[in-house]
């Protein structure tokens, strides 16, 4: 069997919800939380991803925000640029308090964003651990990206199962010792860190391997909570299938206006810019082309290629030919 804590965690939640995504394998909604929490990590990903202790600006950070972004999910291009205006402010919050004013100085981490997966005899776990840096005193400190706009409550943190697990898979990959075990909840800069101990690492192996036995079993009936609301498959379930109501959606971020101009404004300069950019760009490519007595040549990205009409035009397609 094979599990992850995202798979455990909805099981937990619901069962039912866990027999429609991991066994019959029913695609989710794409949701704004998602997409927001997804980019963040790709940015904070490439910001630690440097070879030296020398950290990359903050202007190059907010830009690869661009390039990472992820624009699935939205309803309105405003709440679109909603989140992303968040998601600048949170990086930049993140940037002040963890780079610049760092008393440590920028550190190199020791693994990042490491896909892992291990035999724990009765299943296979994988994850995927956002970070792990070394610590003054030789251990390692196992780090978590949350995006949330709210901290659980301390108790819940303390009995979560992800960091327990990711502490174990760690020590199993790379027979490190683990000192400490953090979530950073990066629009507040929020970090809540924990001990944990070999009594707690045994007590969360002792429920995967419940929960892999109730799988195991075909136990999968319902379980009414407070996620039902936004559950994707609520006309399913037969809990809710006789009230069905709409799936709901989180508030998007308040925009504050003065951000909302100075984004319109810097925006603008960016589309000229590219506009001049793909002009240039353009008359290169298609000298090239006529010089050479092409139709078609490729990048590493896609291929250009004139239309019948003479027109060059762009896409993104398999370029191995080229």
């Amino acid at each position: 069997m094979k599990l992850s804590y995202s798979a455990i965690s909805t099981y937990l939640t619901c069962p039912l919800q866990y027999r429609f995504s991991y066994v019959e394998g029913r695609p989710t909604l794409p949701a704004p939380a998602l997409s927001f929490g997804s980019s963040i990590h790709s940015a904070l990903e490439w910001l630690y991803s440097v070879p030296t202790c020398d950290p990359r600006p903050l202007a190059d950070l907010l830009d690869f925000l661009d390039s990472c972004w992820v624009c699935e999910g939205y309803e309105t291009p405003e709440e679109e640029a909603r989140y992303f205006l968040q998601a600048k402010s949170t990086l930049e919050l993140f940037y002040r308090n963890n780079i610049s004013n760092n008393p440590r100085g920028f550190q190199v981490p020791a693994a990042l964003e490491h896909r892992f997966r291990i035999d724990l005899g009765f299943c296979d776990l994988s994850g995927v651990i956002d970070r792990l840096d070394r610590d003054e005193q030789g251990g390692f400190e196992i780090i978590d990206y949350k995006t949330n706009r709210r901290l659980p409550p301390a108790h819940r943190l303390q009995e979560d199962l992800q960091l327990p697990l990711y502490q174990i898979a760690a020590k199993k990959i790379w027979e490190v010792p683990v000192s400490l075990v953090t979530f950073h909840y990066v629009m507040m800069d929020h970090k809540a860190s924990f001990v944990i101990t070999p009594e707690r690492e045994t007590r969360a192996l002792e429920t995967i391997e419940r929960v892999a036995g109730r799988i195991d079993a075909g136990d999968f009936n319902p379980c009414k909570n407070n996620l039902c609301p936004w559950c994707d498959f609520q006309a399913d379930c037969p809990l809710e299938s006789r009230r069905p109501s709409m799936r709901r959606r989180p508030d998007a971020p308040p925009l504050d206006v003065g951000q909302a101009v100075d984004e319109l404004v810097a925006a603008q300069k960016a589309v000229a810019s590219g506009l001049s950019r793909i002009e240039g760009l353009k008359d290169y490519v298609s000298r090239y082309m006529s010089g050479k007595s092409i139709d078609r040549v490729g990048g590493s990205r896609g291929v250009a290629f004139f239309d019948d009409e003479g027109n060059l035009c762009w896409s993104e397609e398999d370029t191995t030919l080229f």
